[in-house]
């Protein structure tokens, strides 16, 4: 049977038995679309955001037509009439501080701590979209239709991922605290706060660090820096919600992680490609393997702060019409040639030279501000730069005052533009001369245009030429473990050919559980100094289907599962919904059979299934019966 395809939404069980309730005697497929396409559209912003899962979502009257359309109120109205979804007026703050007061939406949170199904669009392919790609749509976003990327081959561990974040789940929130960030940052600075009321709600307000100790100390409450954000709250209460929060998250990340629902998408503005792997939170990435590999990532240090620098050096090594010349993308030329007009314009300002790409060597005879930028940022972790020559306490700071400066209006001048400029006063006029010229938030979104060029038109793509699976987490590449040296060239050649510098990360996730089983698994190595990395991980392919009788956890599970006593040609009739999640969870089975058992779970929750399961799906009931009678 070909592999079916559908468009559909993964939201909790009573959610679904609502929508289906409200549209069971509805002719028209549209109508029942529209109800799921909003529950959706709510659930995917709710759930991605990890900082509140009881957060009410904005979404602006203009999202709403454009989504669904002029007709929108009357299937929210509902929707609200039903206690499926909740709305209230809400702060909404863009990435550059501009704040709006919307109506947000969420879930009815009675209903999210249920389990999730999958519910089919009843729509063809060519009408009924998921709400993830409805959103890239409205949102500026183009469907990606020709990956060159298996998809079906990138796949999670989810009982290990869902059991690792209910045990660790306290340690990550811990790990985001850092409370001695508010001690190293000017007591001016205006920042957005968050105040929790004893109900768990909260209040937005932009106002000084200074203010919002004041307001902490009255409330005899605390102020705390969680993550990118400042806190006013009872630091129990706060531990309490955010272990809830981020826990609700990543469990949904790991539970909708589906291939088929992947849904790759690149902004028409900043360039940058959005898909379910790209905000995949960094934690868990340990579980997930592509092509049955371990993974590594590529990451770009400091990238935005790197790449302008090597715009500079590049414009004083060549020209500004060469530098033009380098990119492709006309949304990123158009970057390169305002920057170009500016640099031109300080021209008496800069240094005579750049640093040599092949072998850079610092020059300590040129004192030019510009000239230390290059050597910071490009031979250096920019970032730690900062935090030394500001005496400031962590490396945080550092990056806090170099994103600042980025995204900041250039007047008036913050504390912190400030505190950049007394490094780097050329490099400052710059931007900021951009900025005047060409609007203040577009030098941020430039560099995100040129980050994109490089790593999407040029790595990313390259990689899928030569057949590697990998996605992409805009500034990183995501690789197969066995990959990594053709990876390595890629980005070498990708570089060389810009005639920039660049350092290069590679970040390994399961370096413990890689040498425990090289140990104990192969005649080779006795200790981490006898082997090559990268030779042995490419040797080290799981070969799940051998392996499933010495799984321990494997049998447990099966002991669990109702089989039928008998072998059959196929086991649509004789195998439930219910035992057919219960197989798809068991451990060790391989990934083209994860795909075939998600095929026929959604054919069986549609108002219409094919009577007939997946190949796959009935070669592996049929073995473990054969297990289970051994």
């Amino acid at each position: 049977m070909s592999k079916i395809k559908f468009y559909s939404e993964y939201l909790p069980k009573r959610v679904v038995n609502v929508i289906r309730n409200i549209t069971a005697n509805e002719r028209e497929f549209r109508t029942h679309d529209n109800y799921l396409l909003v529950v959706g559209l709510i659930y995917m912003h709710q759930m991605s955001d990890d900082a509140s899962y009881l957060h009410f979502s904005p979404l602006s009257r203009e999202y709403w037509r454009t989504t669904i359309g002029s007709h929108y109120s009357k299937y929210i109205d509902k929707l609200v009439t039903e206690q499926v979804i909740q709305k209230d007026w809400v702060l909404y703050v863009d990435d550059f501080g501009n704040s709006s007061r919307v109506t947000g939406y969420r879930i009815n949170p009675e209903y999210l701590h249920d389990e999730c199904t999958i519910i089919r669009y009843a729509g063809t392919k060519s009408k009924s979209l998921s709400a993830d790609m409805v959103d890239s749509t409205a949102t500026g976003r183009d469907a990606i239709t020709k990956l060159g990327i298996k998809p079906e081959l990138i796949r999670m561990q989810k009982g290990k991922a869902l059991e690792w974040v209910e045990t660790n789940i306290a340690d990550v929130v811990n790990g985001y605290l850092n409370n001695d960030y508010i001690e190293g940052i000017p007591k001016t600075l205006p920042v957005l706060v968050r105040i929790y009321r004893d109900n768990d709600g909260f209040t937005a307000s932009h106002m000084s660090v200074e203010a919002a100790r004041k307001i902490a100390d009255e409330q005899g409450k605390k102020l705390l820096y969680y993550k990118d954000k400042f806190v006013i709250a009872d630091e129990e209460q706060f531990n309490r919600i955010a272990v809830q929060n981020l826990s609700t998250h990543y469990m949904w990340q790991v539970k909708s992680f589906l291939p088929d629902n992947f849904n790759f998408s690149r902004n028409r503005n900043t360039l940058r490609v959005y898909s379910k792997l790209s905000s995949l939170p960094t934690a868990l990435l340990p579980f997930i393997r592509i092509n049955g590999q371990y993974i590594q990532q590529a990451d770009l240090k400091c990238s935005q702060f790197a790449l302008f620098a090597n715009m500079i050096n590049y414009y004083l090594n060549h020209s500004g019409v060469e530098l033009i010349a380098k990119f492709k993308k006309k949304q990123a030329k158009s970057f390169v040639t305002g920057l170009v007009r500016v640099l031109d314009g300080h021209k008496n300002e800069l240094p005579e030279e750049g640093l040599n790409t092949t072998s850079p060597i610092i020059n300590d005879y040129i004192t030019n501000d510009v000239y230390q930028y290059l050597c910071d940022a490009l031979l250096h972790d920019f970032y730690s730069i900062i935090k030394s020559e500001l005496n400031l306490p962590q490396r945080a700071h550092g990056k806090g005052i170099a994103f600042r400066t980025v995204f900041s209006k250039p007047k008036p001048e913050n504390e912190l533009v400030r505190q950049f400029r007394h490094l780097y006063p050329t490099v400052i006029s710059i931007i900021n001369d951009f900025k005047e010229k060409n609007g203040y938030n577009q030098f941020a979104i430039g560099l995100q245009r040129v980050e994109a060029e490089v790593f999407i038109d040029n790595i990313w793509k390259e990689a899928k030429k030569q057949g590697i699976n990998c996605f992409t987490r805009h500034d990183s590449l995501v690789f197969p473990i066995n990959k990594r040296k053709e990876v390595e060239q890629i980005i070498n050649d990708v570089f060389k050919s810009f005639d920039f510098i660049y350092r290069v990360e590679f970040e390994e996730f399961n370096a413990d559980e890689i040498m425990h089983r090289l140990i104990n698994e192969t005649d080779y190595v006795d200790y981490v100094d006898d082997f090559d990395e990268v030779f042995f991980y490419s040797m080290l392919h799981a070969d799940d289907d051998n392996k499933l009788k010495d799984n321990e956890l494997f049998w447990e599970q099966l002991q669990e599962i109702t089989l039928p006593k008998h072998v059959e040609q196929d086991y649509f009739n004789y195998v439930s919904l219910e035992t057919l999640w219960q197989i798809y969870e068991l451990d060790g089975i391989t990934m083209e059979t994860q795909l075939a058992l998600e095929e026929d779970i959604a054919n069986l929750q549609s108002n219409y299934p094919i009577p007939q399961f997946q190949e796959n799906t009935n070669k592996l009931i049929s073995k473990l019966i054969e297990i289970s009678n051994s």
